[in-house]
């Protein structure tokens, strides 16, 4: 082959591979920018800073006064602790469920089946609506709750509570008041 053939297809060959590998040539772009905002995420907090207080609600009680470090529960006897509770809640569809966990750490086996402890949530805040524990915001804003939290010792029979349950700690402070998200449920 002659030299000027070979260096013509040489030529040729990397004009090809400059045209093709290396994107030298350029078509017609264009761009732009979308203006669809920012999307933020909300949030679901719940504060619990004032103290709450106790209550004896038992049938036949002398006073509805109670300090469980100097009071104690018998069989027949229910009280309630109530917290005020203020939430701040900031997003579309957003519902809470408040429950109060470390239930097994508070009851001492021994009470098994002879106290239960129960959270009822109340409030008279518009915009909020509450069916059992769920809680839900009409829309963002900050709510206030009163949680009861109630221990309530079982009366039994005559002879029916154990012995052993006689002098037993409920440790309610292993109990913990929880706000958690739930998703709404389609009607």
């Amino acid at each position: 082959m002659k030299k000027v053939t070979k260096a013509a297809i040489a030529a040729g060959a990397a004009t090809a591979l400059m045209l093709g590998g290396a994107g030298t040539l350029a078509l017609w772009q264009d761009s732009e920018d979308i203006s669809a905002g920012t999307v933020t995420s909300g949030h679901l907090t719940m504060d619990t800073a004032a103290a709450g207080a106790w209550t004896d609600t038992s049938s036949g009680a002398a006073t509805t006064d109670f300090d469980p470090t100097t009071d104690h529960i018998v069989p027949g006897d229910t009280v309630v602790y109530n917290q005020n509770v203020t939430i701040s809640a900031d997003g579309k569809n957003l519902q809470g469920e408040l429950t109060v966990g470390s239930f097994a750490a508070a009851i001492p086996a021994e009470l098994a089946g002879q106290v239960t402890v129960d959270v009822v949530p109340s409030s008279t805040d518009s915009g909020l609506t509450i069916a059992g524990s769920k809680v839900s915001f009409a829309a963002p804003g900050s709510y206030n709750l009163s949680v009861a939290i109630t221990v309530d010792f079982l009366e039994g029979t005559e002879g029916s509570t154990p012995v052993d349950t006689m002098d037993q700690p409920i440790d309610l402070t292993a109990l913990t008041l929880t706000l958690n998200q739930v998703r709404p449920t389609v009607p």
